[in-house]
């Protein structure tokens, strides 16, 4: 598995399971331990599903930069408009502030470039 991919499948995973508030808390407890704070449910998949989508793109092309930026766009916006607990802000703008800077740049081959390769076959094969 390629080590971006992992990464950002982790990252869906962490901010799934932030979304949904786990509680596995100890039947025997007197006293309810707090809730931990809580993602809205539309921002938390949203989010994830974005994160699925860098993961799935070929890495170094341009579909994974443009969603790269789109989730980093997205989880600023999440922040500012205090959709995010605090808890939770530094964590997800690290992760997809680096997977943005990670994906800066899109290298998608070119019709030149398709053209170049087979030419360079064709006299490959003549000689």
């Amino acid at each position: 598995m390629r080590w971006p991919s992992a990464w950002v499948t982790a990252c869906s995973c962490a901010l799934l399971l932030a979304g949904c508030g786990c509680g596995g808390g100890d039947a025997k407890q007197t006293k309810p331990s707090p809730r931990p704070p809580r993602i809205p449910v539309d921002v938390a998949p949203r989010l994830a599903a974005e994160a699925d989508l860098i993961a799935r793109a070929q890495p170094g092309s341009c579909a994974a930069r443009a969603a790269a930026a789109r989730l980093q766009a997205d989880a600023v916006e999440a922040i500012q408009t205090h959709q995010v607990p605090p808890r939770y802000q530094e964590p997800l703008l690290s992760a997809a502030n680096g997977l943005a800077a990670r994906l800066s740049v899109c290298a998608e081959p070119t019709r030149k470039d398709d053209e170049k390769k087979r030419e360079k076959k064709k006299h490959e094969k003549d000689h």
